[in-house]
């Protein structure tokens, strides 16, 4: 009896250390995603911005991203959501969209390279 106690803990654990491991993982590959998006732009200044990530959800093969975008040395900001899909290993960012606020997602091809003032 004891012995097949154990063996459902240690298998209830596996699980649940498993699927840990695999959000952490999906989380870390989303972010890069977005990061080499926003890298791959050339209108757009980022050394200018400070960015975060607060929110990401997983379902399944697709995921939605909250990232916040602070001037540096300002008060501006905005928050942009990312929608993304798993292709293979990777992560593939397919659409951004504001999320309220008046200024275009850094994806929109409207942010100027420089920030005003600079």
């Amino acid at each position: 009896m004891n012995r097949w106690i154990w063996a459902c803990a240690v298998a209830i654990l596996f699980v649940h250390f498993t699927g840990c491991n695999k959000q952490a993982n999906d989380q870390d590959a989303i972010r890069a995603s977005i990061e080499k998006r926003l890298n791959a732009r050339s209108d757009l200044n980022m050394s200018a911005m400070d960015r975060e990530v607060k929110q990401v959800s997983v379902n399944g093969d697709h995921a939605t991203a909250q990232v916040e975008f602070r001037l540096k040395g300002g008060d501006a900001k905005m928050e942009i959501e990312y929608t993304l899909e798993r292709r293979g290993n990777e992560w593939a960012v397919l659409n951004s969209q504001p999320m309220g606020g008046g200024m275009s997602p850094p994806d929109a091809g409207q942010a100027p390279a420089n920030p005003p003032g600079k």
